[in-house]
């Protein structure tokens, strides 16, 4: 198996660097410990959209001010900034089934000092001068809720429940904006939005 071609390869201070392969996946790694944060050119983007929110929060650490902050970048990857650490934390969390909803940190990921944060900053700037074809990368886009909520980069943790109540609350919406106001006193013609609901295809049922 042929490893990829490392076309940039950034230093951010200490043991940490952030590597760009040759099929523009990039990596911020720790030489020493091997800890890593992985970015498909999709995350990358997102992570990029997100640096200003980020700066903002770890100025207001830096200061001794109370902060929390935590942003998806893409499936099961957060970026993350609490006034408890003075890093920036990029990592993998998991859904932990045994209290509901609460999302907690795995080992996989890195946590960034400020100063790592500051030179990971200008490397985004190299990146994009490096290699231009990571400026014509989109962030992910979906037509509907419920094509997003399908979507493992988007909604890594969704639930056939969550879509089942998407599908019901937009076919109330038809329901509430679908008035037929052709016939004189403005009735509403309840055979034909069942006709309507019938034929939608998102009260097909869910798989």
């Amino acid at each position: 198996m042929s490893l990829l071609k490392i076309v940039l390869s950034l230093d951010l201070g200490g043991n940490r660097r952030l590597v760009v392969h040759e099929n523009n996946e990039v990596f911020v790694k720790d030489l020493a410990t091997k800890k890593c944060a992985f970015f498909t050119p999709l995350r990358w983007k997102r992570f990029i959209g997100l640096i200003a929110d980020i700066e903002e929060h770890a100025q207001l650490s830096l200061v001794g001010k109370t902060t929390h902050y935590m942003q998806q970048i893409g499936g099961t990857w957060y970026v993350s900034v609490d006034s408890k650490f003075l890093t920036v934390d990029i990592r993998q969390w998991y859904e932990d089934l045994r209290s509901g909803t609460s999302l907690k940190p795995t080992r996989v990921g890195i946590a960034l000092t400020y100063f790592n944060w500051e030179k990971l900053k200008k490397a985004v700037v190299e990146v994009d001068d490096e290699i231009p074809a990571m400026l014509a990368v989109s962030p992910c886009w979906h037509e509907s809720q419920i094509d997003q909520m399908f979507c493992d980069e988007c909604s890594p943790f969704h639930k056939v429940k969550d879509v089942a109540n998407v599908r019901a609350a937009e076919a109330a919406e038809i329901l509430t904006i679908d008035t037929d106001f052709n016939t004189s006193d403005h009735a509403v013609d309840f055979t034909q939005r069942g006709k309507k609901l019938r034929m939608n295809p998102l009260l097909s049922t869910v798989e």
